[in-house]
């Protein structure tokens, strides 16, 4: 009888170790999802301050074209000002926040099906 209480033991310690194994590896991938996610959501938000920063570049650039039509009345607008402006320091802007912006409603949507996939529940946007 002793000889089959220490079996049953053994057989016990055997399966909580098992299923303690299973629940650190399914918690280990579940951090690294976590951590993975939130690291892709921090480097858009990082990227938002040269986002805005190239914005208001290019709306200072649209000031010294406002002030030109301000001071003479004559100037002659072409088209080429504008793109020369903004392109001024390599970037537009605008087209810069437009596409973080596309970036973070993607990664929105993808992590909400995701979630919808794992829980079952609906979510409404």
């Amino acid at each position: 009888m002793l000889l089959y209480g220490v079996e049953a033991s053994g057989m016990r310690i055997l399966s909580l170790s098992v299923l303690l194994l299973i629940l650190l590896s399914s918690s280990i991938t579940i951090a690294t999802a976590i951590h993975i996610q939130s690291k892709r959501y921090v480097d858009m938000i990082s990227r938002l301050g040269g986002c805005y920063r190239h914005v208001l570049d290019d709306l200072c650039g649209m000031m010294d074209i406002a002030l030109k039509f301000r001071d003479d009345p004559e100037y002659n607008y072409d088209p080429s000002d504008m793109e020369m402006i903004v392109m001024r320091d390599g970037v537009n802007g605008t087209q810069e926040l437009i596409d973080l912006y596309n970036e973070f409603m993607n990664a929105i949507r993808s992590d909400l099906a995701s979630l919808e996939n794992a829980t079952g529940i609906k979510v409404e946007p």
